[in-house]
């Protein structure tokens, strides 16, 4: 495999490191749908040749997502 794009590296730090917001800042029925759009921007800019690395790093922010929870005040 060849080097991933920086932009991409990019793309996915910045989504992990907004993941704790989207998890207090979104609706539990929606977290998924809104992580799982932004999952497949950066899967489209990755392109196949990345695919894997795209797909291994995606798949470990997932699993620190809450399965479900209850926002503050609900």
């Amino acid at each position: 495999m060849d080097e991933v794009d920086p932009e991409v590296v990019a793309m996915l730090d910045a989504l992990e490191a907004r993941l704790p917001e989207l998890v207090t800042g979104v609706f539990p029925d929606e977290l998924m749908e809104v992580f799982a759009a932004e999952a497949e921007a950066i899967a489209e800019v990755a392109g196949p040749e990345h695919a894997s690395y795209v797909s291994a790093r995606l798949q470990a922010m997932a699993a620190t997502m809450p399965l479900s929870y209850r926002a503050p005040g609900r």
